[in-house]
């Protein structure tokens, strides 16, 4: 048994030629033939008329524009580092603690400045981190 796409592009280039009368009684059929609805099977055959012979049909995503990176890289190290040493916290609660994670971490020798890429600046980029960007977003 042939597939609904196969019958629908069949049927495709007639449904567009013929009259509308004979396009009211094709639309029957392929109706019947697929078990679609009337205004379904309409759509799906103008739609299958419209795409250019061979072109197959079109099944992954759209490419999508890549986002900038919100913070660097050496930034993201440190985040991870200090997410890790936090316990794995969620978004708003990392985002709360954060002024006191990176002072202990700091106060402990963990964090470094100018050791494992941290610095004042990736360490006032770290501070200002926001919950909808650190995390689940719980």
């Amino acid at each position: 048994m042939t597939s609904r796409a196969e019958i629908t592009a069949r049927y495709a280039k007639a449904f567009l030629a013929v009259s509308s009368q004979d396009r009211g009684r094709l639309l029957d059929e392929v109706v019947a033939v697929t078990g679609r609805s009337r205004d379904s099977a309409r759509r799906r055959l103008a739609a299958a008329a419209k795409v250019a012979p061979g072109g197959g049909r079109q099944v992954g995503a759209v490419a999508r524009r890549r986002q900038s990176p919100r913070y660097s890289y050496d930034a993201l190290k440190v985040l991870q580092r200090v997410w890790a040493a936090s316990g794995g916290q969620c978004g708003k609660y990392l985002a709360a603690s954060m002024p006191a994670l990176l002072d202990s971490l700091e106060q402990h020798c963990e964090l470094v400045d100018g050791a494992d890429r941290f610095s004042d600046t990736v360490a006032t980029v770290v501070r200002r981190t926001r919950a909808s960007s650190s995390g689940c977003g719980c």
